[in-house]
């Protein structure tokens, strides 16, 4: 079987190594790990790559045959939906996606429960597919999510003016920020470029690296200020920051300035553009960082 272990979870070249029946293995090895920890419940949930969705339906049909009581998270959803969902839910989680990783690889990420992931070390795998499936109910909590977001953005944004860019690149993220704009009545103004699911990503890998974001650079070469650019990766659990004049942020440079936003809260960055707040969510989320970058940097 050509899929790889990460630190959370497995991956794989999609029809080559991460094809329905592998992941209908990796799946049944979970839900067998879930039973061993007497975990009763658990949220799946997908990336916008190709066969995501069906992929999902075959691993939700898998854990619910388990007797596990399942849940399929309504369409494409960011990894902060995700943990959003595996913390109001107290579930464990399965989250078929290969983050960053380019278009024809598909990953899963696994979660014991919100902030706990798995790591395959720790699961032994069924020589074959099994072949019972069960119900499970589909879950749409993407409201819930953005109230959770909003609530949490504090007030640095409000009352700032300009141009806010976002590529989300054709990945998980598309929609998110559009609707806590509406919700928290920002008067900026929010430009998302690429915000259709598209299981290619636009032709670029989905991973927010300068050589794949060419329209949001050009954008922000040419925008006057105030304006700031994000982007995103395929996941959404990592995010650029891009500056007028076409300026990334280093990684530490967001940091500092997340810090300075949140006045004492915390906040974890990885040096890759991952930032974790643990006040808020188990998971990283660029949202969040995103809203509090603003107060800062418009």
């Amino acid at each position: 079987m050509e899929l790889y272990s990460t630190q959370d979870g497995f991956l794989g070249e999609i029809a080559k190594g991460f094809t329905f029946a592998h992941q209908a293995r990796v799946a049944a090895g979970f839900g067998a790990r879930l039973e061993a920890e007497g975990i009763r419940r658990v949220v799946v949930a997908h990336d916008t790559r190709f066969l995501a969705k069906e992929m999902a339906e075959e691993a939700a049909g898998i854990l619910g045959g388990m007797g596990l009581e399942t849940f399929l998270l309504k369409g494409p959803s960011p990894l902060p939906l995700f943990g959003f969902a595996l913390k109001e839910l107290e579930a464990a989680g399965f989250y078929l996606t290969a983050s960053r990783k380019p278009a024809r690889f598909q990953g899963v990420k696994l979660r014991l429960g919100p902030g706990k992931p798995l790591s395959p070390e720790g699961m032994a795998l069924p020589q074959e597919a099994p072949q019972k499936r069960g119900s499970f109910q589909v879950l749409d909590r993407k409201k819930a999510y953005l109230e959770h977001l909003a609530q949490n953005a504090g007030q640095g944004a409000q009352g700032k003016k300009g141009v806010v860019y976002l590529d989300t690149l054709g990945g998980a993220g598309g929609g998110v920020l559009p609707g806590v704009f509406k919700l928290l009545g920002l008067e900026a103004e929010l430009r998302e470029l690429h915000p259709l699911p598209h299981p290619l990503f636009y032709g670029v890998d989905p991973d927010p690296k300068p050589e794949n974001l060419p329209t949001l650079l050009v954008l922000m070469k040419a925008v006057e200020p105030p304006a700031v650019g994000f982007a995103l990766d395929g996941d959404a659990d990592r995010l650029s920051v891009v500056l007028p004049g076409g300026e990334v942020m280093p990684p530490d440079r967001v940091l500092k300035a997340l810090e300075e936003a949140l006045k004492g809260k915390e906040v974890q960055g990885d040096g890759q553009g991952r930032y974790l707040f643990p006040w808020y969510l188990p998971e990283p989320d660029p949202f969040l960082a995103a809203l509090l970058l603003m107060g800062k940097l418009l």
